[in-house]
Order: structure tokens, then sequence, then C-alpha cells
């Protein structure tokens, strides 16, 4: 039986040599994880810093921006709100004062529309020589109304225009 107990042993110191060597590979493995992870925290680390900082830094500046756009979006309202009171006081003013018109004398155009004596004749005049004798006449209450809504729209579309030109400038530099 010792030869026995010499291959038991035998076995047992290579088993436990073999044991050794293991936990030696991985204690050297649980090291070196252990430095990559330390490693890939201080980098996480210095870039959740910088994108820190740059989230501060663009913050500041959308701020700014911001700060300025409201400050251009309030002056333009002034300008607005000036440009709209003009408009309705000038609206005001043209509606309250009578609208005089020249009216041509439309006689020698009479008789054109047939295509008989009268327009051959109306051809054969000098071009402008019918518009020697214009009269002068006022708008019926109607047309004045028509007329006064369309200057209305003309002026307020020509004020926007103008109101906006100046930003349009800006942002085209």
């Amino acid at each position: 039986m010792p030869d026995l107990r010499n291959y038991a042993l035998v076995a047992l110191a290579v088993l436990a040599f073999v044991l050794g060597l293991s936990t030696w590979g991985y204690r050297t493995q649980a090291k070196a994880s252990s430095f990559a992870l330390k490693t890939q925290d201080a980098a996480i680390r210095a870039q959740n810093k910088t994108a820190a900082d740059l989230l501060k830094q663009r913050t500041a500046e959308r701020d700014a921006l911001q700060t300025q756009l409201n400050t251009r979006a309030a002056a333009q309202e002034k300008t607005d709100e000036k440009a709209v009171a003009q408009l309705d006081a000038d609206d005001k003013r043209q509606r309250a004062a009578r609208i005089v018109v020249r009216v041509r004398d439309c006689t020698r155009d009479a008789g054109s529309g047939g295509g008989g004596a009268a327009g051959g004749a109306a051809a054969t005049t000098e071009a402008g020589a019918g518009d020697a004798s214009a009269a002068s006449g006022v708008l019926s209450n109607a047309g004045a109304r028509r007329l006064a809504d369309a200057l209305t729209e003309v002026e307020t579309m020509s004020a926007a225009y103008a109101s906006c030109r100046s930003t349009l400038m800006d942002y085209s530099r």
C-alpha cells in the first residue's frame, strides 16, 4: 500500500500545483480587469467633464442668442405697432376725405363696340385726341369704399414688406 500512498501524494501535489497555477492565473486576470476598469472609468469621467463644460458653453451661447433674438423681436413688434398705427391713421384720413378723380370723355369709344361706321370713325381719329376734354368727378360711395379698401391693403402690404425687408437683409449677410 505504500506505493498507492505515494501515488496519491504525488497526485495530490500535482493537483495542488495546478490549483495554485489556476488561482494565480485568475488573480492576474482579475488585476488586469481591475486596471482596465479603472482606466476606462477615468476616461469616462474625463469625457463627462468635457461634455459638461461644452454643454455649459453651448447653453450660454444659446441663451445669449435667444436674448438677442428676443430683443430684435421686441424692436420689430414696436416697429410693426407704429406702422399699424400709421396705417390706421392714414386710412381714417383717406376715408374722411372726398375722392376726386379725372373722368375721360368716352364718347368716341361709345360706338366702337358695334364695329359699324361709328367704330371706323373712332379708329381714324388721332390717339389721345378725345382725352383733351377731361372732366373732374367724384366717385360714388361704393366706389370710394372699394378704392379705400384697396389702398389700405396696398399700404398694409407695403408696410409689412418694408418692415421685414431689413430683417431679411440681415439674414442674407
